[in-house]
């Protein structure tokens, strides 16, 4: 009989009836580990007095165990303290770790927290307690936390993880910085659902979305933050529009965890004038973006700071070139100047050139596809299940 393993994964996102897109990279990535392991997800939420008020989106009914995918999750409430005392989150998040690992009645073989805080922090900090091996997979948020008081609970997380997995080169690199050229990093990028982001009936799509008497297409998916940069994206737009009369812009997303920055995008739409170039579809299902993205004929993403962008990835594996910021993964995810064009951050005329000189480009879209879709979950969650084999032997 073959050796199980019970790991149990903590995230402060992952796909819930409400956002059923948020982390679905991290739910992604759980799934695809090999059968020997059982694994189990807490999905943290925040919690504060009138927490309704000021975040409804996270003010839902604690969800006592679903499962998607094959992972069980349960929703982990943790107090929170906004503002100056939020540097004590993680601090807060290990103790209820430790108090659901107690009241479980369970003995985990891992902990796998995502993000390096709070969740990877407050995995370290419980594993040492309970003697449980953790690994902690560093993603885009990291950058942002270590200048706000939060960088020596960083720091624990990457001296005191059994094993640190970065989802992007740049990210590992950072983490070296931090802690020390001589800290161990295994670079894992996320993979991609290839049955389902892969090439497909470019005019079909758009006759669904309602786009097959329109220009060209650009495409952006993401949280409508101010992060991800779609206002960036507008400021190009009445340029590029005098040069293609009938261009839209499909906007695809809603609120997130960041914020909403909705509100303030269409008032600068209608400022600009472009209420008849910009569509705001809201958030779509992931199992429809494939449609958005075979409609299109270029996906941009302005953003000023990512890990690994997933978005990225399924537009290229749909075939879909892309215009990205060269921040994080950005420019390990396009490759090369054949499936995209990566651009400097904070640059407006580059943008605005990019996204000219792309609409213009002859794009070989089977490479595009080809490149996007070179590594499925069923890779990344093979090499995951071998960095969890050190670190429980270690």
């Amino acid at each position: 009989m073959n050796e199980s393993f019970r790991v149990l994964g903590v995230s402060t996102i992952l796909p819930s009836v409400e956002d059923p897109g948020a982390g679905v990279f991290i739910l992604r990535r759980l799934a695809s580990l090999p059968p020997e392991f059982e694994v189990e997800a807490l999905r943290t939420r925040p919690w504060f007095p009138g927490i309704a008020r000021v975040k409804p989106h996270l003010a839902r009914a604690r969800v006592e165990r679903e499962e998607r995918q094959g992972v069980v999750i349960r929703d982990l409430r943790f107090a929170y303290l906004p503002g100056f005392l939020k540097r004590l989150d993680g601090v807060s998040l290990a103790r209820r770790l430790r108090g659901y690992i107690l009241a479980s009645g369970h003995r985990y073989d891992l902990l796998d927290g995502h993000f390096a805080y709070p969740a990877g922090f407050a995995a370290v900090r419980t594993g040492r307690v309970f003697d449980i091996p953790s690994v902690v997979t560093l993603r885009g948020t990291m950058a942002s936390y270590l200048g706000d008081g939060r960088r020596g609970a960083i720091l624990e997380t990457l001296r005191g993880a059994t094993r640190l997995v970065a989802v992007s080169s740049s990210l590992a690199r950072l983490a070296r910085e931090v802690a020390g050229e001589d800290l161990d990093v295994r670079v894992i990028g996320n993979g991609v659902d290839t049955e389902l982001f892969r090439s497909g009936d470019r005019e079909a799509a758009r006759r669904e979305l309602g786009l097959g008497d329109r220009g060209p297409v650009l495409l952006t998916v993401g949280g409508l933050v101010p992060r991800k940069g779609v206002h960036r994206v507008l400021e190009a737009l009445p340029d590029l529009v005098r040069k293609h009369p009938d261009l839209v812009y499909l906007v695809v997303g809603g609120a997130g965890v960041e914020g909403d920055f909705g509100g303030v995008l269409r008032e600068r739409v209608a400022a600009l004038g472009l209420e008849d170039h910009v569509r705001f579809t809201g958030p779509v299902p992931p199992e429809d973006l494939p449609t958005c993205y075979r409609a299109a004929d270029l996906f941009v993403l302005s953003t000023s700071n990512e890990g690994w962008a997933n978005v990225l990835q399924e537009s290229l594996a749909c075939g879909l070139p892309v215009v990205a910021t060269d921040v994080g993964g950005n420019r390990e995810v396009v490759g090369g100047e054949t499936h995209g064009l990566v651009i400097p951050f904070g640059d407006p005329r580059a943008l605005a050139t990019a996204l000219d000189d792309a609409l213009a480009a002859r794009w070989d879209r089977d490479a595009v596809a080809a490149w996007g879709g070179r590594r499925d979950w069923k890779d990344v969650g093979r090499e995951v299940a071998a960095v969890f084999r050190e670190a429980m032997d270690a």
